[in-house]
């Protein structure tokens, strides 16, 4: 890459007319990006001096307090945890998670593969076969449990990551508030929220999956069956017996998983996405680009991955307009009519370094030849 940047327009210029919508598009994003990131940290500075204003005072009486009597870090919160310690193997009967803040975490098992549904009221048994994992999803008679019921397990599984990385004892039995589910995820604090968590609970219980996938330290593959969750249990409060607290039984496959750590931190506006297909395919970028630069993919593997029942050609144009939405969190998407495939990058410096160089080898389009074509004139009579 020459030390000079070059611009989008120069690189755009002899491209196939549909890649260089397409990242012409991707452009207007990053300059986007820029100007919000921008803007936070205008804001985050502004906020971080009206702090030290304001404590100013306090800090001083803290500095003049004796060392002894300032407060000790608590076991197992300083620095980040590499992995489980001992004192995680401690299990309790009943975990109750509480309204602490946790980073939003995703089991690496079920981003990879298609586990959820991305429709509504999906009945079909699913058989799904992928670099030696079968697995088997049989819905209940209420349906197969979908990608945006699965929010409820993944903010069970945040909360119980976050006390093993605090070095807590947990159980595979979570009880949380329902508010506590329903702010965490996004939703909506109605009362209809609150019915399409006891729906949604119905539907994870009564899913049941077949699977090779290993989970858990030392990994061991094994088939064996199961529900996402084991069992949930609703407490009510007051008159109108308004739910309160959700105790809900996670599956020894999810809470192996939670406990040996084989999790992935997803951006907290995951749970912004109200489009199934769009969750999924952040859960793809995020799992096989991560960081990195950038991840390519064929469509009729992507789609075999998200687990779409759309012929290919409305599969297509949902990603393609998908990837002009520009929607999903930390992650561009571009469609390549070249190859039928298509590409992530991440909105980072190195996915945009990434996509400059791409952009540079990305076949051009020919050029039209200026020779003109010399046409026969019909012969009449009289010439």
């Amino acid at each position: 890459m020459s030390g000079k940047p070059k611009q989008l327009g120069d690189l755009l210029g002899d491209l196939d007319p549909n890649l260089a919508k397409a990242f012409e598009g991707l452009g207007r994003q990053v300059l986007a990006d820029a100007e919000r990131q921008q803007a936070s940290a205008d804001q985050a500075g502004t906020g971080a001096r009206k702090r030290q204003d304001a404590s100013g005072g306090a800090a001083a009486q803290i500095q003049a307090e004796p060392l002894e009597t300032a407060p000790k870090a608590a076991s197992g919160q300083s620095g980040a945890p590499e992995g489980p310690s001992q004192a995680l193997t401690q299990q309790i009967d009943l975990f109750i998670a509480t309204g602490r803040a946790a980073a939003p975490k995703d089991e690496l098992a079920t981003m990879e593969h298609p586990v959820y549904a991305i429709e509504d009221g999906d009945q079909r048994i699913l058989t799904y076969e992928h670099n030696g994992v079968t697995l088997e999803v049989t819905p209940s008679v209420k349906g197969r449990a979908t990608i945006h019921d699965k929010d409820i397990v993944l903010t069970c599984v945040s909360k119980v990551v976050d006390a093993v990385n605090r070095g807590e004892p947990v159980s595979r039995t979570v009880s949380i508030k329902a508010h506590d589910v329903l702010t965490f995820t996004n939703r909506s604090t109605s009362g209809r929220g609150y019915d399409l968590l006891e729906q949604a609970l119905e539907r994870l219980v009564g899913t049941r999956i077949k699977t090779s996938i290993a989970t858990g330290k030392p990994a061991r593959r094994r088939t064996k069956g199961f529900g996402l969750i084991d069992a949930w249990e609703t407490i009510t409060r007051g008159p109108n017996n308004r739910l309160e607290e959700l105790r809900i039984t996670l599956s020894a496959f999810t809470f192996d998983a939670a406990m040996a750590l084989e999790v992935l931190s997803i951006d907290q506006d995951y749970f912004k996405l109200r489009k199934a297909t769009e969750k999924r395919l952040y859960e793809l970028a995020r799992k096989h680009c991560g960081d990195q630069g950038r991840w390519k993919v064929g469509l009729d593997l992507l789609q075999k991955k998200v687990g779409s029942r759309q012929p290919l050609f409305k599969f297509r144009a949902t990603v393609r307009g998908i990837g002009e939405a520009g929607s999903l969190p930390g992650y561009h998407l571009v469609f390549l009519h070249s190859d039928d495939s298509v590409v992530f990058y991440g909105r980072s410096e190195g996915g945009l370094a990434v996509m400059e160089s791409d952009l540079v080898t990305l076949p051009k389009l020919k050029p039209k030849g200026t020779r003109r074509k010399s046409v026969r004139r019909p012969v009449t009579k009289g010439d």
